[in-house]
């Protein structure tokens, strides 16, 4: 006889996991208070084993399997009876769960283990309120369930190792990839991702529009999604929730909600179901619609003469780059249409901006600025060219090297901007154009995002592995925090959040005391072989 699992809630996640538990081969009891919700559940997971077996995805003695083993009952006490463990799911509220598990306490043999599907509500708590806190875990799954490998295994402050171990070696079981961490809010992937989703509502908030944002994500740091259409996909007030728990229980600034995204959810402009979110979602349409235009520049004829500024490894790599596509650079004076003023670390950059400038004598000349944490509007301030000047940065070339962000100053002229663009468009690169931005749109969010990487490995939430492998199943990241971190250099991270923090003073900027200990202990990344990796 198959071990029984008995699965409380039968909203999306509750049968999700009721269909993996009994493709695993268990037999699955499925209780809700909702008879109706319980009966649309089953229909559910039995169409949708059918459409695997069709599909000879299943065999059809796994399904015939299902078919025989799956109960639905609004009874908890029979759900409960002889069962090996309790996967909760119903909704995220600790008063609900406590009265819950103090039942399940009474109705459940004492070999049963319990595990909780909570998103970030505390393990040890729930442990507490069932009376059996050596025997609770957290078994946090993602939707859909069926097809999202990652499932994060969390100990409560009196799990049992033992328990710990049964709970991978089920999720194991169900086909996923199990990560361990202990009982923290929200765990890895909630916690992690909040300042991608913060760094992009307040990217919003400072007039960037949504579309820009996201397509600068995709392109620039290969998410499979922009922050904001997933957010409207997963349900704006689902992900205001998480932020305020985590909030609510640390303090922490770097948690702070967005106060737009308060005004949306109180407007019921909570994302893709509701119609309204950070985009529109039309009647009919799944294609999102958005709710702001991007920038546009005027189309021009691309430059022909362009010159590249330094004698430094950029400047080398862009003089190589025009001459592959037919463009030899020019000299500085030489009458360049467009000067690329290239950047190397630890540069004292005003200063060579500013000869370059003097050196070229041009009053025709754009200038583009390609340090990453200068100002667009000082630089034309102090050269006295304003309309001149722009900023472009390449902002995670190991990622995409023909990505760009192409940043304006209060008066840098349409016209600049557009030849720029046209040179962009000449070399077949991705461009988006922003208004002037501290660290731009992706290094802000990325730097932000392995500043919480580096805040969960110095608190000991989980290995750095699990972190990354994480982040990368649960959001389908291209890379994890902490390698993004080696890859782009643990002294760039640095140095952009403490530029954030002295552009905005806003608090949530400030740097684990982990990353700048690697920093002073030249751990800086894969460039010195030693970063939160070796």
């Amino acid at each position: 006889m198959a071990d029984k699992i008995a699965v409380i809630g039968s909203g999306t996640m509750g049968a999700g996991i009721a269909q993996v538990c009994l493709q695993a081969g268990f037999a699955v009891a499925l209780q809700d208070v909702n008879g109706a919700q319980l009966e649309t559940a089953r229909q559910q997971i039995l169409r949708f084993l059918g459409r695997a077996a069709e599909k000879g995805q299943l065999s059809q003695a796994a399904l015939d399997f299902a078919r025989a083993n799956l109960s639905v009952t609004t009874d908890l006490a029979e759900a409960a009876a002889g069962t090996a463990w309790v996967i909760e799911a119903i909704f995220e509220s600790m008063d609900a769960k406590r009265d819950l598990y103090g039942r399940l306490n009474s109705l459940c043999p004492p070999q049963t283990r319990f595990a909780s599907n909570t998103s970030g509500l505390s393990i040890s708590e729930i442990g507490a309120a069932g009376g059996r806190p050596a025997r609770t875990v957290g078994l946090h799954f993602f939707n859909p369930v069926p097809l999202m490998r990652l499932v994060e295994v969390v100990r409560g402050s009196e799990t049992d190792r033992q328990v710990v171990d049964e709970a991978i070696a089920l999720g194991e079981q169900l086909g996923k990839t199990v990560v361990v961490c202990g009982d923290s809010p929200n765990f890895i992937v909630n916690r992690i991702n909040r300042p991608v989703y913060l760094e992009a509502q307040g990217l919003l908030a400072e007039g960037v529009p949504a579309a820009t944002i996201d397509r600068a994500m995709v392109l620039g740091a290969s998410f499979k999604m922009g922050p904001l259409q997933t957010s409207d996909l997963s349900g704006i007030n689902i992900g205001l929730a998480v932020t305020e728990n985590i909030f609510r229980e640390t303090g922490d600034p770097r948690f702070r909600p967005s106060p737009l995204v308060r005004q949306m959810v109180r407007a019921g402009q909570t994302g893709k179901r509701a119609g309204k979110g950070f985009y529109l979602y039309p009647p009919g349409s799944d294609a999102p619609v958005p709710r702001q235009a991007e920038r546009s520049l005027p189309t021009l004829t691309a430059p022909n003469r362009i010159a590249v500024a330094g004698e430094g490894h950029e400047a080398r790599r862009w003089r190589g780059k025009l001459e592959q596509a037919g463009l030899p650079s020019v000299e500085i004076g030489d009458g360049a249409e467009v000067v690329l003023v290239t950047y190397e670390p630890g540069q004292d950059y005003a200063s060579f901006f500013l000869e370059t400038i003097r050196a070229a004598q041009n009053e025709a000349a754009i200038y583009a600025m390609m340090n990453p944490l200068g100002s667009v509007g000082e630089m034309g301030y102090r050269s006295g060219q304003p309309e001149r000047v722009v900023g472009l940065q390449c902002p995670l070339p190991f990622v995409h090297d023909k990505f760009f962000e192409l940043s304006l100053g209060l008066e840098t002229s349409q016209e600049g901007a557009g030849l720029v663009a046209a040179m962009l468009a000449r070399l077949d690169y991705k461009y988006v154009v922003t208004p002037e931005l501290a660290a731009g749109i992706v290094r802000r969010v990325i730097c932000a995002m392995v500043n919480e990487g580096a805040f969960a490995l110095q608190e000991g939430l989980a290995s750095p592995a699990d972190i990354d492998q994480a982040m990368r199943l649960g959001m389908n990241y291209g890379l994890g925090p902490l390698e993004y971190g080696d890859r782009l250099g643990l002294d760039v991270v640095l140095a952009t959040l403490d530029h954030l923090q002295a552009e905005t003073g806003d608090p949530r900027y400030r740097p684990a005391t982990l990353l700048r200990q690697y920093v002073r202990a030249g751990r800086l990344g894969q460039d010195t072989g030693r970063g939160f990796y070796d």
